[in-house]
């Protein structure tokens, strides 16, 4: 048996697909009188104000995300005893659970409701020869906003606590 797991805990981590995704918030913090404008891309919105009555721009801030998962890998062929040079002898099976989270404070900031999300999955594997894999994969994923008062965030449309996909998939990998 296998075991891989990782905690992660850090801000600007949407490349990496953690931290709900989010990009990042305007820290508003002591500004008053405040306006804003499109950034010169367009990919955001600048905030501006005043800062102990000194005209100041607020700084934009990464969302700070954190979670973790765990895998567990099991030799299914050696588990029931296949023959080693025998054609079931390339079975295995993983399980995954992972869960990821916006830093509460930096989602309110955001403007956005705080969310978790969670995967649970589970893969088998049959590798046929050296270079060949067959893989199938079911998996679970579940989105929960932080709690049910107030505005709740819209899924498929419809304002919702929770969310959730199940996610079938089969893969050929190929290993050269």
């Amino acid at each position: 048996m296998t075991v891989v797991s990782k905690y992660y805990n850090g801000s600007d981590l949407r490349f990496f697909f953690a931290g709900q995704l989010l990009s990042n918030f305007n820290d508003i913090f002591g500004l008053t009188g405040t306006g804003t404008a499109t950034s010169i891309d367009g990919a955001s919105t600048v905030v501006f104000g005043l800062l102990n009555g000194v005209p100041a721009v607020a700084p934009q801030r990464p969302v700070r995300g954190q979670g973790g998962f765990i895998q567990l890998g099991f030799p299914l062929s050696r588990i029931f005893g296949a023959d080693p040079k025998g054609r079931n002898a390339g079975w295995t099976g993983y399980l995954y659970y992972g869960d990821d989270q916006a830093t509460a404070r930096d989602a309110r900031r955001f403007g956005a409701r705080g969310a978790r999300s969670d995967l649970f999955s589970g893969n088998v594997q049959y590798k046929w020869n050296q270079w060949v894999t067959f893989a199938y994969e079911e998996g679970y994923y579940r989105t929960r906003a932080d709690n049910r008062a107030g505005a709740l965030p819209l899924f498929r449309g419809i304002p919702s606590f929770t969310t959730h996909n199940i996610r079938s998939e089969f893969a050929a990998i190929f290993s050269f």
